[in-house]
């Protein structure tokens, strides 16, 4: 005998299906066979240090706001989002193929390289291409495993960044965040988290600067027009292309002061995780 209502245990269940597309992550096919994938599974309070990463990103970049807001928001709630962190091993080849997709002529030269120059940003890199192939393909069955259990669920590069960032999975070197749940519909896509604090002006305004290539009018002219009004003909506006000292010097500001703040907050619990 039992009864269950609300939405309490649904979210609790929401872990037990993580651990289920965890396996999938696993059983994913490869091209090599031999490129390592790593998993894990964050809920509840242990998103903290993933949100504080995001909130001075989100300042930076208008997509990670987007992001930042619905799981900061979605957390305060109560209704927690689950994250996978999906890690993968892809800045050496141990294939010896030398098929020279990567630019060098062969693994070993650029092991050599690889090993002497580490990238940044989302995915960092360099990367073999075959690896970066088996690790593209663990994380599609990841989603995929996610829509067959009908949980809502977006993979996140700012998630992964604020992942490697806080250097969650060590031993990878290409991370990525699955965000599950909360147990509503498109929770990541229609962002029902933001709309109360947004205009119609607003998100038209996102709309244009996020996604301009949808906002142009013929573009073969050599002078393409803008279209961000109604009667965007009168008279036209033209797409310009030029530097930002001010983006610059915002993104200098959170990836060099904000950002290294957070993590030095958090570095030695994150740590202990892995310690054997």
């Amino acid at each position: 005998m039992g009864h269950l209502i609300g939405k309490a245990y649904c979210i609790e269940h929401v872990v037990e299906v993580a651990k289920s597309i965890v396996l999938a992550i696993h059983k994913a096919p490869q091209i090599t066979g031999k490129t390592k994938i790593e998993a894990e599974i964050i809920w509840g309070d242990d998103l903290v240090p993933i949100i504080e990463v995001l909130e001075p990103v989100a300042k930076a970049a208008r997509y990670v706001q987007w992001d930042y807001e619905t799981i900061k928001r979605c957390y305060e709630k109560g209704e927690s989002p689950v994250i996978i962190n999906i890690g993968g091993k892809v800045s050496r080849s141990n294939l010896n193929w030398n098929c020279g997709a990567c630019g060098f002529d062969t693994c070993k030269e650029f092991n050599a390289y690889a090993k002497e120059n580490t990238g940044g940003g989302q995915l960092g890199g360099p990367s073999c291409n075959w690896k970066i192939m088996d690790y593209a393909i663990a994380c599609d069955w990841a989603c995929a495993a996610a829509w067959q259990y009908n949980v809502d669920n977006r993979i996140m590069g700012s998630v992964g960044f604020a992942l490697t960032v806080l250097n969650y999975l060590p031993d990878s070197d290409v991370k990525l965040g699955l965000a599950l749940g909360p147990p509503r519909d498109m929770v990541y896509y229609s962002r029902e988290e933001m709309h109360k604090d947004m205009t119609y002006e607003m998100d038209k305004a996102d709309m244009v600067r996020c996604v301009p290539e949808m906002f142009t009018a013929f573009t073969g002219g050599g002078n393409p027009q803008y279209k961000t009004k109604n009667d965007w003909w009168a008279p036209p506006e033209y797409l310009n292309v030029g530097y930002s000292d001010a983006a610059m010097e915002m993104m200098q500001k959170v990836l060099f002061e904000e950002i290294p703040e957070i993590v030095v907050k958090h570095s030695d619990a994150i740590a202990a995780r892995y310690q054997k």
